[in-house]
């Protein structure tokens, strides 16, 4: 007895998703993993019975010998991976039966970041145990704040994703970490990394129409006019600037080295 209250006291604080409704019940939510999930129904003494009334499985009710002081969820055809809900339906407010083995559908607690990893072209992170609809932020410490500077939407491939971006990035010093964003208001953090950058000067070339500007690396650029204002923004190694107009323009590179161009 000591250790299923360990053990339920353990997943009633990771999962913080239970709900207990008037009707004397208790709903878990997680994914089937391939194991069988044990239930302990304590006997009722003065009534002389147990005391889960019936268990819902997605909704349906399972077909159980509820006389029994254990009772074994087989998710006799739910797909490996597949979510699932299980609601526990007890005879009142005092008897509680003990998930013992609550990590069986507990998805979260397979979630992890594999890898992650940045270079000054690429940052890449993988991941394994993701469920359902989520969100990548990856953050970068700025000014000691962290700051989002990306956002992707997760694949939701339990078994492995992989996920790239272009880093923006600081001569000297940069620090990441992500953000995994899921089911409401839960979230997990990667660890932080580090990575010191020390560009090459970035130099580029116009072709002869005055449509391609083709730079020496890839770098973050942004281009203003005349008049200070921003007129493009991104990162890459050849920029189409078919699109500005005739006139006078400076472009930086990863936010430092200015340079000058003009088209005619």
């Amino acid at each position: 007895m000591i250790l299923s209250r360990i053990i339920i006291s353990w997943f009633l604080v990771l999962i913080n998703g239970f709900q207990i409704d008037p009707d004397y019940s208790t709903e878990y939510i997680g994914v089937f993993r391939g194991k069988n999930l044990f239930i302990q129904n304590p006997y009722r003494n003065l009534s002389s019975d147990y005391c889960i009334k019936k268990i819902d499985l997605n909704g349906s009710k399972l077909n159980l010998n509820y006389q029994l002081s254990a009772l074994v969820l087989d998710f006799n055809g739910i797909d490996l991976f597949s979510p699932v809900s299980i609601k526990i339906f007890r005879k009142d407010s005092i008897c509680k039966p003990v998930v013992i083995n609550p990590d069986a559908i507990f998805y979260h607690s397979n979630f992890s970041f594999n890898k992650v990893s940045v270079s000054d072209t690429l940052l890449e992170w993988e991941t394994q145990g993701e469920h359902g609809n989520g969100n990548y932020s990856v953050e970068k410490l700025s000014d000691g704040l962290w700051d989002q500077i990306a956002e992707v939407k997760s694949k939701s491939n339990f078994d492995r994703a992989i996920y790239r971006i272009i880093p923006i990035l600081v001569p000297g010093a940069n620090k990441f970490r992500i953000r995994y964003d899921f089911k409401g208001d839960k979230y997990l953090y990667s660890r932080e990394f580090d990575f010191e950058y020390y560009p090459t000067p970035v130099s580029f070339k116009i072709n002869e129409k005055m449509q391609i500007l083709k730079l020496s690396r890839q770098a973050h650029y942004e281009i203003y006019d005349s008049g200070s204002d921003l007129v493009m923004e991104d990162n890459g190694i050849v920029i189409d600037i078919s699109g500005l107009k005739k006139g006078d323009y400076v472009i930086y590179f990863d936010g430092i080295e200015p340079a000058g161009f003009s088209k005619n």
